[in-house]
Parts: C-alpha cells; sequence; structure tokens
C-alpha cells in the first residue's frame, strides 16, 4: 500500500518546549524553552476535553504558530493535552469530533428538533455580534432562552469564548452546540443543519437561535477564501429546515481597511452564496447603501441600536480593539437583526 502522503503540505504546527509557570481554569502562563521565543513568559491555553490539565513546572509541548505570526486573536501558545487515561469509549453512532487527528474523541449524538417552522433564527458574520445580539434579545423579551450554534470559520473551541462565559454568567445565552469539528459546547453536532436541530431541541427548547463562528475568522485575498462563509451555510440550512433567517451584515464606518467599510466584503460574498431569499437587517439611519447587492434578498431598515445594553446588562462590545462609540454601526447590526427577527417571529 503506497504511504498517505499531501503534496505540498510545507507548512507544519509550530510545536516547542515550554515549562508552565502558572494554571488557572482553562488558561495558563508558560515559559518557551526554544525557538525564536525562547526565554519569554506568554499566555497559553489548555482544553480540558482533550486531556488532563497541565501543572506547574511541568515540561510540555505548545503550539505557538499564533504568536510566531503575530495573529490577534490566536497569540496564545496552545499546550499539547496529556493522555487523559480514560477508560474505552462507547460506540454511540459513530460520532467523533476532529475525526482522523491525533486528538479524535467520541460524542454522543446530539437531539434534535424536528424543524425550526416558527423559530427566529438570526446568522451573525462575526463572533463580536453575539454579546450584542444576546443582550438585544434580553431587552426585548426578558425571558428569551438564546441558543447558539458554533460554525467553523473562525476558534473551533468553545471554551476559547470569552464572551460565551460572561453571557453565561448573565443568563443571556443558555445553550451552544458546536458543529462540524467545532467542540465543547452543551451538544456536539457534525454539522450546521443538525447544529441548528440540536439547539432548538434542548429540553427547554429556544426562543432565538442565533448562528455565527468563534473567535477569530480564517482570512484569504480569496473572495470566499474567508471564514465569514459560515454565515452563507447558516443562511441556506436554516431556511431548507423551514425558519426564516434574518442575516446581520458585517457592517462598519471605522474600520482602516477598505474592503471592510460600509457593506463588507464578507457580506457580500455569503449574499451571493446564499441560495435563498432572506432578510437582511439594516441599521435605520446607518446611511450604508445597499446598491450591487443581489436582488433576490430583503434589505430592511430596522429602529434598533446597541446604545445603553453595555450599561444595562454589564457587558462589553469590543471588536478588533474597536469599542461601541468608535463604531456604533457595526454593533447596531446585530441588534437590528435580532429585532427584526423577535418582530416577525410566529407567536
Amino acid at each position: 500500500m503506497a504511504p498517505l502522503l499531501v503534496p505540498g503540505l510545507t507548512n507544519r504546527p509550530v510545536l516547542r518546549r515550554a515549562r508552565v509557570l502558572t494554571v488557572s481554569a482553562g488558561l495558563a502562563e508558560v515559559e518557551i524553552l526554544e525557538g525564536p521565543l525562547a526565554g519569554d513568559s506568554v499566555p497559553a491555553i489548555f482544553y480540558p476535553q482533550l486531556g488532563d490539565p497541565p501543572r506547574e513546572e511541568e515540561l510540555v509541548m505548545a503550539n505557538t504558530v499564533g504568536l510566531e505570526m503575530d495573529l490577534g486573536t490566536g497569540g496564545v501558545a496552545v499546550v499539547l493535552p496529556k493522555a487523559s487515561g480514560a477508560g474505552t469509549p462507547a460506540n454511540e453512532n459513530h460520532f467523533v469530533k476532529l475525526p482522523y487527528t491525533p486528538l479524535q474523541f467520541p460524542v454522543p449524538p446530539p437531539p434534535e428538533a424536528e424543524n425550526l417552522a416558527g423559530v427566529p433564527v438570526v446568522v451573525l458574520p462575526l463572533h463580536s455580534h453575539l454579546a450584542p445580539a444576546c443582550c438585544a434579545a434580553a431587552s426585548l423579551r426578558s425571558d428569551c432562552r438564546v441558543a447558539f450554534m458554533w460554525q467553523e470559520g473562525g476558534a473551533l473551541p468553545v471554551s476559547l469564548s470569552n464572551a460565551v462565559r460572561e453571557l453565561r454568567d448573565r443568563d443571556l445565552l443558555h445553550t451552544v452546540a458546536s458543529a462540524g469539528t467545532c467542540f465543547g459546547g452543551d451538544v456536539e453536532a457534525p454539522n450546521a443543519y443538525a447544529g441548528l436541530l440540536a439547539a432548538a431541541g434542548q429540553e427547554a427548547g429556544a426562543d432565538l437561535l442565533l448562528a455565527g463562528i468563534g473567535p477569530g475568522v480564517v482570512g484569504t485575498e480569496g473572495v470566499y477564501g474567508h471564514g465569514g462563509m459560515a454565515a452563507a451555510v447558516a443562511l441556506n440550512a436554516g431556511a431548507a429546515l423551514g425558519a426564516e433567517p434574518v442575516l446581520a451584515p458585517r457592517l462598519s464606518a471605522a474600520d482602516p481597511r477598505e474592503r471592510h467599510r460600509g457593506v463588507s466584503h464578507h457580506t457580500r460574498a455569503v449574499l451571493r452564496a446564499t441560495l435563498v431569499a432572506c432578510k437582511v437587517a439594516f441599521p435605520a439611519g446607518c446611511g450604508i447603501p445597499t446598491e450591487g447587492l443581489p436582488h433576490r434578498h430583503a434589505y430592511e431598515l430596522v429602529e434598533a441600536t446597541a446604545a445603553g445594553l453595555e450599561g444595562r446588562f454589564g457587558v462589553t462590545f469590543e471588536s478588533m480593539g474597536r469599542c461601541y462609540d468608535q463604531d456604533p454601526v457595526f454593533f447596531d447590526a446585530a441588534v437590528a437583526a435580532v429585532t427584526l427577527a423577535l418582530r416577525d417571529a410566529t407567536p
């Protein structure tokens, strides 16, 4: 049998020896012992779902590609897990996460609602839209149960998200379904379709389904080569399952990159790739034109703002270093989408 080779695979994981200095919850500080960062103390993260946590003074291997590439969200060392010593897992529907990698692990099959008919679904372009969306839901309906379907396109581990922890602590987010190769949610699902049904099929149900990616976003120079395309998958999936999904467009008046000013090129690509007609919520008064966007979608101006929600719910809105006051339309788009979805939902 010929060996399994991947032609052209020249960039490999950057693994460095490191010494653990401190450990707290899922976070650590490590001293890098080799490579260009040798001698530096850096923040690190580990994932208890994948193995036992490291101990102080322990020597570990850490992936430092995010630090050495000077990435933003990914600028931490990731500690490789140790063997957990777990027993032989039960075989439940042949469902594993991270399949055919050294870290594959089994998970139980998710519960599923029959369909999404009558369930409001809002698709978010970036993880930094999650907090204003959850706050908007609570502002509009004090008892609103919000579920989030976490998609591929940014970080895969749910535990990386500070926003999820903060929103859970304030009872603003109730269920997370991690879809595809994402992991660590309340329920695991093999894809976006099953993820939406799993989030809606939890015991108490969901009054609002949000879909989006984790922190950070994959990006290349290609028109469709970015993590934002997860939104098209969610929109198509939501519609196929009986929902009338609403897209929160990625808008900005302050992003220094021209391609993200006004309607981001990410959103433009998503709208071209979304085969079903969907609603797209623009904050009223934003002044951002919709010319050049596909005509099959409905672009609606919605009277909604994220102003005041941070103070009301004790949550901070921030994206790429910019706060609400620096780029309000970015966050208002998420609030407008939730407002539109809940307004138009079947009673």
